[in-house]
């Protein structure tokens, strides 16, 4: 049953990615397409246990980072007060670390029990371009938009891990990572005034997170951006 989940899952984001490349790929270049620029700041939504440990000397998690991104926007329809879309763009939502003093067997973790612990360090980030349609409405001097899309991204995790032991095994160091590309649904929401805007979405990674041998310490990600249209 998982694994048909994740067929689906795949199998509806690849159909999302295909759909919006081939809307903004057919739309002609007009005078109304401009370019995009965002700055702001991504929280990325942690897992406790996966390279870290609430708790454990030494214990740091670095889930806010700066987000910037950089693309090209256009209509498809425009009608006065409503119309829809597009946008292609650059997306790096910045970088994500953990570290601590944690125990090498999560039973032991998770059981409050005493066990060989390692010094953890690790950090990566997620980066990509992100493919979204926005249907629109102007309402009391403001534009609100909602967006759809899918964010087709590069995830690198690197994770050392010093003094590994488990039971009475010799310690060693281990030198770990992960580099994949993934696709993933995003989700928004906007407000601004046609120049400007204010911009809300959330990256829905974890499936991808879950399914790496060498999993990043985030599941899914919140991204809040000031953008200005040129």
């Amino acid at each position: 049953m998982k694994k048909f989940r994740e067929a689906i899952w795949y199998v509806f984001v690849g159909i999302v990615a295909i759909v919006l490349a081939y809307v903004i790929c057919s739309q002609p270049v007009r005078a109304e397409t401009s370019v995009e620029v965002g700055a702001g700041v991504t929280h990325y939504g942690t897992y406790n246990g996966r390279w870290f440990q609430n708790g454990a000397p030494g214990n740091k998690v670095t889930s806010n980072a700066p987000a910037f991104s950089l693309g090209l926007t256009g209509d498809i329809v425009s009608r006065g007060d409503w119309g829809v879309d597009w946008h292609a763009e650059y997306v790096n939502l910045g970088r994500a670390a953990a570290q601590c003093q944690c125990k090498t067997r999560d039973e032991d973790y998770a059981g409050h029990s005493k066990g060989p612990t390692a010094w953890f360090s690790g950090s990566g980030r997620a980066q990509g371009v992100a493919l979204t349609l926005e249907p629109y409405a102007w309402r009391g001097g403001l534009r609100w938009g909602i967006e759809a899309g899918a964010y087709i991204y590069h995830a690198d995790w690197n994770q050392n891990v010093y003094g590994w032991a488990v039971n009475e095994s010799p310690k060693r160091d281990l030198s770990l990572g992960s580099h994949t590309w993934n696709v993933a649904p995003v989700l928004g929401a906007t407000v601004g005034n046609g120049k400007w805007s204010v911009s809300y979405r959330h990256y829905f990674m974890r499936l991808n997170s879950q399914r790496s041998n060498v999993p990043p310490v985030w599941n899914d990600a919140d991204v809040i951006e000031a953008k200005w249209r040129f």
